[in-house]
């Protein structure tokens, strides 16, 4: 139907009609999520858990290309060997604290009743068994320096690993970290643990996008010496 102006003619400007015509705008406290949100986001420890999910690749990528440029840590500890060995045991302390965080938030938050199902809590069990293989392979096959940027402290490797479990992923102790904290969160019926098992995901993607390029160059940096 034709609108009228403010003088009461017809403006000849076409106005919605029919059911819809007065509700363009959508109302966005009527919306609905399809799952109901077992997350209580005003749980301190949810916020403290993934503080500590982002602090701990931060940490180790800032101190290792920090020491990559400066060696403070092989001046302090007088080798490469002994600065790697306490920046491995950090990091390593650092991971079991984090762990102990993401528990406590999983304690902390609501159950998802969703997740109730004994098929689930043996895929729990799967993932959580499946990352452990992961990380442990990967261990194996890199050793202490390897695993802990002995890179950055100068400790190179003589060849570029191949065996399994990086003969399937490029970072095979991220991906096994990832199911690890996916299969902790399915075994406590967790929805959080689900949420922040994405955000582990989303911190691990953006910690390989500055450490490989790195790890990239510092490899052919020592080509070019020999």
């Amino acid at each position: 139907m034709l609108a009228d102006d403010v003088n009461g003619q017809s403006s000849g400007r076409l106005k919605p009609a029919g059911c819809c015509g007065d509700h363009l705008l959508i109302d966005a406290s009527k919306m609905e999520l399809p799952f109901d949100l077992q997350t209580s986001i005003q749980d301190a420890n949810l916020w403290f858990s993934m503080l500590t999910i982002m602090f701990n690749p931060l940490f180790w990528n800032v101190v290792a290309r920090w020491e990559y440029r400066n060696h403070t840590l092989t001046k302090v500890l007088g080798s490469p060997q002994r600065g790697c060995i306490f920046l491995g045991s950090t990091i390593f302390s650092l991971g079991l604290f984090r762990d102990y965080r993401f528990n406590v938030a999983l304690d902390s938050q609501p159950k998802w009743p969703v997740l109730y199902e004994n098929w689930i809590l043996l895929l729990g069990y799967g993932c959580i068994l499946f990352g452990m293989t992961l990380v442990l392979t990967s261990y194996w096959a890199l050793g202490f320096y390897g695993t802990f940027l002995g890179d950055y402290f100068g400790i190179l490797m003589d060849r570029r690993v191949t065996e399994f479990p990086f003969n399937i992923f490029n970072d095979p102790m991220y991906v096994g970290s990832a199911f690890s904290f996916l299969g902790t969160s399915l075994i406590k019926a967790s929805q959080t643990g689900l949420f922040l098992t994405i955000f582990v995901v989303i911190c691990y993607r953006i910690a390989t996008y500055f450490e490989g390029p790195f790890t990239a160059y510092i490899y052919t940096q020592k080509n070019k010496k020999t």
